[in-house]
């Protein structure tokens, strides 16, 4: 693809990765459309339904993304919900890549959001990159293979799909720190299970930034890892979140008393995966914030969006935040800030 901006196509805009990129693309002068699955109530959405897609909406566009999937930690595991989760992230990626293949324009590339659960629950400290072995076992590591195999209509009609497995998306608004923060700021952080197991994050910056980045990557295709590439041992993330909050961490809390606060999706979200960004960092990007004090600083100091439009060359992303953080003159009291997207 060249340089000059085009038309973005999402699915799953408005969660918290979706609306972020939305504001990103918008920035760098894309023109954005949303596809909702209720009457359409901006000028920028238009509403579909994945059990009839039309391919009409995707029409001539130049980027196709899917960020769809009902929300994994705060519901329930009951049987009827692990269908939902299974059904809105397998059904809908289905629905866009048929969508894509039927267009009579089809989009130049699809990049659909996937999970490290595929590489399973808890493999130690494997390291694991884009060539490992998928992981048996859960849930979500059968979700993961079925969510990226239903991408295949695209990519038989020529499209170019990367699948984006992401980590733990580290921001104050949403996911697993927007949980641990309330108990955290009150001294009562705890590292999880035996706090050996590995936790791969990656900041809502740098999440943005790894879609920016592939939207304009000529020969992207296939798997990609989106975590920073310096993943730790859930105990030294939350020593580290601790010590951002300027709080103790005392406990540790071992997975059967996590059950009643996250149900059975407990042992797939705290299980172990050391997964590093191998692809991305071949292909030179460079990650904002590679560990884990910088990630944690930048989803507490509220980072809004990455500055890409002043960036035409995917080679050149914004410069870093230096580790440890943003300067004093950047830090809030207390370490909180303002709304991270």
């Amino acid at each position: 693809m060249d340089g000059a901006p085009g038309r973005v196509v999402i699915a799953g805009g408005s969660g918290l990765i979706g609306t972020a990129l939305c504001a990103s693309y918008r920035d760098a002068g894309y023109a954005v459309t949303r596809l909702v699955r209720r009457p359409a109530g901006q000028p920028d959405e238009r509403c579909w339904d994945p059990a009839a897609p039309d391919p009409a909406l995707v029409d001539g566009a130049d980027i196709l993304v899917n960020l769809a999937g009902a929300p994994l930690g705060d519901r329930r595991w009951t049987a009827s919900y692990r269908e939902t989760v299974r059904a809105s992230r397998v059904g809908t990626a289905q629905a866009l890549a048929r969508m894509a293949a039927a267009a009579a324009r089809p989009p130049a590339r699809f990049l659909s959001a996937s999970g490290i659960r595929f590489y399973g629950i808890d493999r130690g400290a494997e390291v694991l990159t884009e060539d490992s072995a998928p992981g048996d076992g859960g849930l979500l590591p059968s979700v993961a293979r079925e969510w990226e195999a239903a991408t295949e209509p695209a990519s038989a009609a020529g499209v170019a799909v990367c699948h984006l497995r992401l980590g733990l998306v580290l921001a104050r608004e949403g996911g697993l720190l927007a949980r641990l923060l309330p108990l955290f700021r009150l001294g009562l952080g705890a590292r999880f299970g035996t706090g050996r197991e590995y936790w791969s994050y990656v900041s809502l910056g740098d999440a943005v930034n790894a879609f920016r980045y592939l939207s304009k990557r000529d020969g992207a295709a296939g798997p990609y890892n989106v975590t920073a590439p310096e993943p730790v041992p859930n105990r030294e993330f939350t020593a580290a979140l601790g010590r951002a909050l300027r709080r103790p961490v005392p406990f540790s809390v071992p997975f059967a008393v996590l059950r009643p606060v996250f149900g059975g999706i407990a042992a797939e979200v705290f299980g172990g995966l050391r997964v590093i960004p191998a692809r991305l960092a071949d292909d030179g990007f460079v990650c904002r914030h590679p560990d884990v004090d910088t990630a944690i600083a930048a989803a507490l100091a509220g980072v809004r969006r990455p500055r890409w439009a002043a960036h035409a060359d995917p080679h050149e992303p914004p410069p870093a935040v230096p580790r440890g953080g943003p300067g004093p003159a950047a830090r809030p009291r207390n370490g909180i800030a303002g709304p991270a997207e």
